[in-house]
């Protein structure tokens, strides 16, 4: 008990040392900058974390979901409400949202203690202690936890429905796989990528996970529990968005994303040319004018339907386009994001326009494969480490305590891998990133741990 105790200690300091140090840094850097982010930091105008403070500020004097500063405060269905909720309180009890990162450092520590303790499950509490400061110490850990985005309340959400799902000792499974559903709803409200999660979720469970000699009638009975909390839900928000803009949807980013991401850089590699060009071809295919691509529902059907035409008329070619993508999901440099945020903390910071490693690799073009590397030559040691972890993956799926709960996660990364898509860099792994250090550090662990007995069965077959 007492070295239980030690450990949460050691995490603890290790959470407060390095959160709290991404907030110094970044509080300092914004003081340095002598411009607009002195004042704001962490709410900065025209960014995301500027949306959401002011979608916290309406909540609290106007009592309106909307992002707009001034009158009419029109409501929005492009966010949703799950992070703006959670910041309102702040704002209403002490006018700004700094202390929003004190609670945040503490949600991380709760998160931190979970993951130590489901890997426990795969590994002895040595390999789970440096698995979880690891963590703690990546750059986009210490990027979420000193900014108002919503990755650190995001991933404790969706680790402690995984936590009541698969690792807890409570004996009520009806009960913990309800607050699951319930958990993994919130999740959506923070961040809609996780909308469609559910039917990867139960492929996981019950073809991957459960021995199907195991299934029982509890089994289906708790799934469908949580399939059913999790839908409902999401209900009041799709009912909130049909009475006002007569939508039963959950937010208007879906066609957004499908068109501006997917079928827009897609698009642009098929055809070799620049992302602007690819946008307003398929802008005027739409039926809407040059510019912004509009994100309310009133354009999403256009949108969708422009988007679903292009990728099926090459459908070989985007699935390869898209397959291209799990690269920089799975290797990309949460550093560079962490460099690229503290940047634009100055006035003056006006990054030049660059090829990304999607258009290096699809069509393949050393000329901009050599450029990426050269702008981002000092972030390759951490594309190599999260090359190397997701090589060992494959390690921790076929070595590792629990073979069948590393495929069940594995489902999980794949899933966020999938709707990512051309977006694909670090932030968007992070909600995956305790997952994929799990299966990896399993089968490193393992590996170690019977190093003894493998080297000996080696040694009895080649004699």
């Amino acid at each position: 008990m007492v070295r239980g105790i030690r450990l949460w200690l050691v995490l603890l300091f290790v959470t407060v040392f390095t959160g709290g140090g991404s907030i110094l840094y970044l509080s300092h850097a914004a003081e340095e900058s002598h411009g607009p982010a002195a004042n704001e930091f962490p709410a900065l105008s025209g960014t995301m974390s500027g949306d959401y403070a002011n979608l916290a500020v309406n909540i609290v004097e106007h009592s309106v979901f909307s992002r707009s500063t001034t009158t009419p405060f029109t409501p929005d269905a492009w966010r949703t409400p799950g992070y703006p909720v959670f910041l309102a309180p702040f704002y209403a009890l002490f006018g700004n949202f700094f202390p929003v990162l004190i609670a945040q450092v503490g949600i991380l520590f709760l998160t931190v203690l979970l993951i130590f303790q489901m890997a426990t499950r795969f590994m002895s509490r040595r390999w789970a202690l440096a698995l979880s400061i690891l963590y703690l110490v990546l750059p986009t850990t210490t990027l979420a936890v000193a900014s108002l985005l919503t990755e650190t309340l995001f991933v404790f959400c969706f680790i402690l429905a995984l936590y009541l799902c698969f690792f807890s000792e409570w004996k009520h499974m009806y009960v913990r796989w309800t607050l699951a559903g319930l958990l993994l709803a919130a999740a959506a409200y923070i961040r809609p990528a996780s909308l469609y999660i559910l039917p990867f979720f139960l492929f996981g469970y019950f073809v991957l996970y459960l021995p199907w000699s195991t299934i029982s009638r509890k089994h289906i009975i708790a799934a469908g529990l949580l399939s059913i909390m999790f839908v409902a839900g999401l209900f009041p928000w799709c009912y909130r968005n049909k009475q006002l803009f007569d939508q039963f949807s959950f937010a208007s980013t879906g066609a957004f994303v499908l068109f501006r991401q997917f079928a827009t850089a897609f698009y642009e590699t098929y055809n070799d040319i620049p992302n602007l060009e690819a946008r307003y071809i398929l802008l005027e295919r739409a039926g809407l004018p040059p510019g912004p691509v509009p994100g309310d529902f009133a354009s999403a059907e256009s949108l969708k339907k422009v988007a679903v035409e292009v990728i099926t008329e090459h459908p070989f070619s985007y699935a390869f386009f898209h397959a291209t993508t799990f690269i920089p999901f799975f290797t990309s440099s949460g550093a560079q994001n962490y460099w690229f945020f503290a940047q634009t903390l100055r006035p003056d910071f006006n990054p030049a326009p660059e090829p990304s490693l999607i258009q290096a690799i699809h069509p393949f073009s050393w000329t901009k494969l050599t450029v990426v590397l050269e702008n981002h030559g000092w972030t390759l040691l951490e594309n190599a480490f999260w090359g190397a972890i997701s090589l060992l993956m494959l390690v921790g799926l076929w070595y590792s305590k629990d073979r069948r709960l590393a495929w069940m996660f594995l489902t999980l990364i794949f899933y966020f891998a999938l709707v990512t898509g051309p977006m694909a860099h670090a932030r968007y792994r992070m909600p995956v990133e305790p997952l994929i250090l799990m299966i990896a550090f399993s089968g490193v662990a393992f590996l170690s741990e019977n190093r003894v007995r493998l080297i000996s069965r080696v040694v009895k077959t080649g004699s």
